[in-house]
This record gives C-alpha cells, structure tokens and sequence, in this order.
C-alpha cells in the first residue's frame, strides 16, 4: 500500500521514536499525519510540523476515535506505564478495528525477552516467557494481544528494536552524563552484546512495515546488523570528550556481591522515609499547613543560631551519615556500581539476528553503528551536551 496517500496516526509522538516517526512522515511527503498526544508542553519537538496534534490518552477510547479521525494506518510508538501497556495497547486496537484501519504497526521491543536474553532468542521463533520484570513482561502481554487482533484480519506488523539510539536519545545523553560525573563503569570489559539500533534504520523498517503487505501479521527484529558490544557504545561517547575519561571495569561478580551485602528490607525501609523526610518536596508540603510552617520557621531559626561545627553534626546525624566533603571533579577511579537492570543488560551475550525482516521486507540497515554515532555527537554538541 501506498501509505503516503493515506492519513496517519502516530502515537507516542511526543518520544524520541514518535517523534522521528512524524519527522521523516512530513520529510517525505505524507498526506496527512496525526501525532497523539496526551500533553501539549510535551510536544515542541513535534509542534513545528505541519501535522496534527491530537489531545488524547491511550487509557481513553473516546479520545483515540477522535485522534483516529479517518487515517487508515497507525504507528503505535505509545507508551505509559508499565500497568497501562497493555490496556491502552488493546484500546487502541479496538477502535483501528473497529474503523477499518488497513495497516497497525506495533513498536515493541527486544526486552520482550527480558533484560538479559537467553541464547536461542536470537531469532523471532523463540517463545516468549514470563521475565518477572513490569516492563519486559507487559510489552510481551502487549504483543500477544496484537498478534490475537490479528488472527481476526487487522492487518498488524510487530517490530522489535533493540537499544535505539540517536538524536534526541537517553542511552546518549544519560552515558554522556555519567561519563562527565565520573559514574560510568564498563561490567565484564563491556564485552555483552548491545544491539544498536539507529533510530533511522528503524523508521526505515517501519516505513516497510507500512508499505510491504508480506509484513502483514509478522513480528520482526530491528537493529543495526552488527555486533556492537557494549564497550564499542560506551568507548564511542568516551572519545567525545576531551580529556577522555578512564573509566574503570567492574564485574558482574563484583556488582552481586555488593547488592547481597546490601541491609535487609527494614533498613533500607527506614533510610527511604528518612530521605523523604527531609527532602525539598516534603518541606514544601509542610509548608502548606500553618501550623507546621510556624513549627519548621521556629526550628530553622534555631538551628541557625547554632555554631558551625554543632550544627553540621546535627544534620550529618539527621541524614544518617558523616560530615565529609564531596570531590571538587569527578573521581574516575572510584567504581560507581551500577544498577541490577543494567547488569542484566549489559552482561548477555545473544546477538539478535534481522534476517527475517532483510527477507521478507527488504530492510537493509543504511546508517552503520560509525555513522550514526557521527550523527549523535554533532547532535550532542548542537544541544551542548559537549
């Protein structure tokens, strides 16, 4: 199908894939295109287009016949949280059924395998089982539910994009962070598989999704058709700065041991409430109430007039910990050990393979890991993250 002609709706537009999505939509001439969108001063990427912006909420049926209008094809590029994936992934299927939409194209995810694959995941013939992660597993319950509208002559086509990045990308910005901060690690020597995904090689699949009707009820992975690990991504954002970081390697070992040797449930319970307690956001909730503002305005006069020494004892022991003071520049020697979500993502080794979309919808990924990283670092020096 000629999807040009056709009307679009894009949902999730306000993201960083949606809003590729509408970009390259009006770059190449679509007719018309509708961008979903659940909050305006969410959208100034978008806004500047000659598109539509549709007020609408994916937990909303009414609101998505009326973003729907009569485009008759849907990119599905919508989020939420991890309770609304499926919900609002169903709603929208309901009502592109219910209006005859002739193509939905569903983006959904490699982390449908969980964050830390098993090897036999490579190809799009492995079955899907239960992770126990929200996320992982409900974009799973999602694709499920797609492939059950399809049974019933929707014409839907499932991608599975790996780590996408690009302008406008958080695996970029938020690398390039830590980098600056001193708080990036490479786990195991960053040998785990990364699985890029440029951000226009995977509109280029959706575009063929759209347009190849051998598409129609398949699931495909999208990634860039390397073997880049993740040292090849973190060492590319490395060679960004100047001077270039040393970054140091921690181990997956190193990384499990530090979260066995964590406190129990109840300790780390107790050290929440305290943070909130004497958090910013609490204070000002405080605030509201009259009697509480006297009380704190009174104690903080008081602490005041506290000698120096006194009073930063009384806040080191209000907060837990010791009097110390932080480093003047990041330390790049000091380990930041990172988080269990990223040790399971960082630490597999599958490699998923695109032979099937190569196949069947002639993807040919045409910006290669290199390039693309080019793209990202005139884009991060564009919006001075360098």
């Amino acid at each position: 199908m000629n999807s040009l002609n056709h009307t679009i709706l894009v949902t999730g537009a306000t993201g960083f894939i949606g809003g590729r999505v509408c970009e390259r939509l009006v770059q190449e001439g679509a007719k018309e295109v509708r961008a979903l969108v659940h909050t305006f001063r969410h959208a100034p990427r978008i806004a500047r287009l000659p598109i539509c912006l549709c007020k609408g909420d994916l937990l909303d049926s009414d609101t998505l016949r009326k973003a729907l209008g009569d485009a008759r094809v849907v990119i599905h590029c919508g989020l939420g949280d991890a309770a609304g994936i499926v919900r609002g992934t169903r709603n929208l299927l309901e009502v592109a059924a219910a209006a005859g939409v002739e193509r939905f194209v569903h983006m959904s995810t490699a982390a449908v395998y969980g964050y830390r694959p098993s090897p036999g995941c490579e190809s799009e013939d492995a079955p899907l089982r239960r992770t126990g992660d929200p996320y992982c597993d409900n974009k799973a319950r999602a694709e499920h539910v797609v492939s059950r509208f399809a049974r019933r002559g929707l014409p839907t086509v499932i991608l599975r994009p790996a780590i996408v990045y690009g302008p406008y990308s958080f695996w970029s910005t938020r690398l390039l962070n830590a980098l600056q901060e001193g708080q990036a690690v490479l786990i195991d020597g960053g040998k785990g598989a990364c699985n890029t995904t440029y951000v226009d090689n995977l509109v280029d699949a959706v575009f063929l999704a759209v347009r190849d009707d051998r598409a129609v009820g398949e699931c495909f992975f999208v990634t860039d058709g390397e073997r880049i690990t993740w040292g090849d991504f973190v060492r590319a954002h490395m060679a960004m700065l100047d001077p270039e970081p040393i970054v140091p390697v921690v181990t997956g070992d190193e990384i499990l041991a530090h979260y066995r040797a964590q406190p129990g449930s109840w300790t780390r319970s107790f050290r929440e409430v305290r943070q909130l307690l004497f958090g910013v956001e609490f204070r000002k909730m405080l605030l509201q109430i009259p009697v509480c503002e006297r009380l704190l305005t009174a104690a903080w006069a008081r602490l005041q007039a506290m000698d120096p020494e006194k009073k930063d004892r009384l806040k080191a022991r209000l907060r837990g910990g010791s009097v110390a003071a932080a480093p003047a520049q990041p330390n790049y020697r000091e380990r930041h050990i990172p988080d269990l979500t990223t040790w399971l993502s960082e630490t597999h080794s599958v490699f998923f393979r695109i032979d099937k979309a190569r196949r069947l919808l002639g993807y040919s990924p045409r910006i290669p890991f290199a390039q693309g990283i080019k793209r990202v670092e005139q884009w991060l020096r564009f919006a001075n993250y360098l």
